[in-house]
């Protein structure tokens, strides 16, 4: 009996192991979005993006202030005639180290409740927030998001994304 027993609890273990390797965590950027603005009372779409995942950036090639988060991707724009891929980060937030991008927009609560996230593009970034949202910028301006992405770009302003595809 002792035997059987041994071996039932070796074979739970085993089983275990298997399944939580098998196991990845949810990608929510990677995939390809279709870039809309609104045209009257129409949106039109002015572009699409790929955002694909990438292997984590090595910390001894970052400053301090970015080793709190190593995981990256690279965004590309159909528009852009020489299809460069920049990399893209998530926006820092370490309360232990007193880093919150989140906190310039009023959005850290959001974002530790999971309603918000957000990828630093370099000259733009992009959110994802519940469908719907009326997403407020600091304290006089707001905006309305469908989809529940959006992108504040520096010549365009804010854009709502729609998720066309998902990435592995």
């Amino acid at each position: 009996m002792k035997n059987i027993l041994v071996l039932f609890f070796l074979l739970i273990g085993l089983y275990n192991s298997a399944t939580a390797q098998g196991k990845t965590q949810l990608d929510i950027w990677a995939g390809k979005y279709f870039v809309l603005i609104k045209d009257n009372d129409s949106l039109k779409i002015i572009d699409t993006l790929t955002i694909e995942k990438i292997a984590d950036v090595n910390p001894k090639d970052l400053t301090d202030k970015y080793k709190s988060d190593l995981a990256r991707w690279t965004i590309t724009s159909n528009r852009d005639k020489n299809k460069d891929k920049n990399v893209v980060r998530r926006f820092l937030f370490d309360p232990n180290d007193n880093r919150d991008e989140y906190k310039e927009f009023g959005w850290t609560d959001l974002h530790r409740s999971g309603k918000m996230n957000c990828i630093d593009c370099g000259h733009f970034f992009i959110c994802q927030t519940l469908a719907n949202s009326d997403v407020k910028f600091g304290q006089n301006e707001n905006y309305l998001t469908n989809t529940g992405i959006f992108g504040i770009w520096l010549h365009y302003g804010v854009v709502e994304l729609q998720k066309i595809k998902n990435e592995k």
